[in-house]
């Protein structure tokens, strides 16, 4: 018979990851802090300079860099601030792509 539940399935996984990362909850705090603002801001910033919407973009950038400070200044779990610095990242990076899609489709 057929379990109902796949125990071992991407979600599940990164569920315990998380789990397993809330003792360095100190970690994830200061990963963000590093990572984002000398790494990632800046290539997506510098992609999105090519594109409109250039100011809204670098706006939310900002917000969503302070978002990630107060959640581990709020002591949130791990698996609130590892899934947002997640999200923030992936933003970063989907946005410029879906416009240079955007721009090689429709033209300027």
């Amino acid at each position: 018979m057929h379990e109902t539940k796949d125990r071992n399935s991407l979600l599940d996984r990164y569920l315990a990851f998380c789990e397993r990362e809330e003792k360095e909850r100190a970690l994830w705090f200061i990963v963000p802090l590093m990572v984002l603002p000398a790494a990632v801001m800046p290539i997506s910033i510098f992609l999105m300079s090519y594109f409109d919407m250039f100011l809204a973009f670098v706006g939310v950038s900002i917000l969503l860099f302070f978002t990630n400070i107060i959640l581990g200044i709020a002591g949130q779990p791990a698996r609130v601030t590892i899934s947002f610095f997640l999200f923030t990242v992936a933003f970063s990076f989907i946005v410029p792509l879906l416009c240079f899609i955007v721009r090689v489709l429709f033209g300027n």
